[in-house]
């Protein structure tokens, strides 16, 4: 239990509770029940005993000349951490050297801390793929100390994702998600802690696209609407979040642009407006639509459409197209626009990419026809020159 009583000057460990008063925020000392615990919740508040359920718990002690207060969820875990710190004093006092003088660290509030500190700074998407990476850790490493967490445990994690059928970039994403949690937490520099980047390298897939008679075959199964949708996606490369909180002032069909632009609850994923010209066919298809909500593309009752993911199965399934999704239409017009003699630059800023690096994968693919005719050019007069050699002997 916590020593009532100073083991020695400044050398104790007491527990308080910040609670909100009619006179502001206060530190008051927390009631102890009759079994000599923390009653959850209760303070000493002006002599009088309050239940404040939402008040916080620190731990406060002195380290030479200055004050250390330390957050804990709970009651029970704000005696653990002031026995831990009175332990400490003891060892130190009877000359017990004592090696690792960091107080164990407890997932659960631990996560709870950084997931709100996450939200407030990172987009929903964001915060929402790292509460659930964050999760799906916990409950698969079951380890409840932070401090207990090893490399190992990662690089299992990592590999356990891949065996459920997860590719290697979403696994290694997720890995590296757990490792700048517990870099937050341990108070790592970047490029320190179990796991960096260079552990999380995968092998880069060549990026897929719609050939010419996929794009034909899916476009005779759309309806009008959905034709003007994929339509925009294929000439656009608009993400789905992008398209789908499209309004048309954002839109403008003189200049035929399109901005991005953060609105409600939605930001763009680089953080960044941007504005995208469009070709004039795409000009004539979004001007045939009727404006009867705000939203480019809404539901029969003008809110916002969001069944793109849906929509692009159903019609891969009923033009038999295997390995379709929404993002390949913006893959393939990465490759068209590099294909047609576009410069890097210019479809970096067009598709809202962060560096070249993402532009330079669909160059590649872009620049693989004018390879294949170079090498067939090639191989076509050795092998010319080959006969012959071969018939002079």
């Amino acid at each position: 239990m916590i020593a009532l009583k100073a083991v020695m000057a400044n050398h104790k460990a007491s527990v308080w509770l910040y609670v909100k008063t009619l006179a502001g925020w206060r530190y008051c000392k927390p009631v102890v029940g009759r079994n000599n615990k923390l009653k959850p919740g209760w303070a000493h508040v002006n002599s009088r005993e309050e239940h404040h359920p939402d008040a916080r718990y620190y731990v406060r002690w002195r380290e030479g000349p200055r004050t250390v207060w330390k957050r804990c969820e709970s009651a029970n875990d704000a005696m653990k951490m002031a026995e831990f710190q009175e332990s400490l004093f003891v060892a130190r006092n009877n000359g017990v050297k004592v090696q690792d003088e960091k107080p164990p660290i407890e997932m659960k509030w631990e996560l709870r801390g950084y997931l709100e500190q996450y939200k407030l700074t990172n987009r929903p998407r964001s915060y929402a793929l790292m509460k659930q990476t964050l999760n799906e850790f916990n409950g698969w490493c079951r380890k409840n100390l932070v401090n207990h967490i090893t490399r190992l445990d990662l690089l299992k994690y990592r590999q356990w994702l891949i065996d459920r059928k997860r590719t290697e970039r979403t696994a290694s994403n997720k890995m590296l998600r757990v490792g700048q949690f517990l870099r937050f937490v341990l108070k790592q520099r970047p490029g320190e802690g179990l796991v960096t980047e260079r552990d999380g390298k995968y092998e880069e897939k060549e990026p897929e696209v719609y050939t010419d008679d996929e794009l034909k075959r899916f476009f005779e199964h759309c309806t009008p609407f959905q034709h003007a949708v994929f339509k925009t996606y294929l000439m656009s490369g608009l993400r789905r979040k992008e398209l789908e909180n499209l309004t048309w002032d954002c839109v403008d069909l003189k200049a035929s642009t399109l901005r991005v632009e953060a609105k409600g609850d939605f930001m763009p994923k680089t953080w960044q407006q941007r504005t995208v010209e469009i070709p004039g066919e795409l000009v004539d298809i979004l001007k045939s639509l009727p404006r009867k909500s705000r939203y480019v593309f809404p539901t029969s009752t003008g809110h916002r459409w969001v069944h793109s993911w849906d929509d692009c199965q159903e019609i891969a399934a009923a033009a038999k197209i295997e390995n379709a999704y929404v993002h390949k239409f913006r893959g393939t017009c990465a490759t068209r626009l590099l294909h047609g003699g576009m410069d890097l630059k210019t479809v970096q800023r067009l598709l809202g990419w962060k560096s070249l690096e993402s532009a330079m994968r669909y160059f590649a693919k872009a620049q693989s026809h004018v390879v294949k005719a170079k090498v067939d050019s090639i191989w076509g007069h050795t092998t010319g020159l080959t006969k012959s050699a071969h018939s002079g002997s």
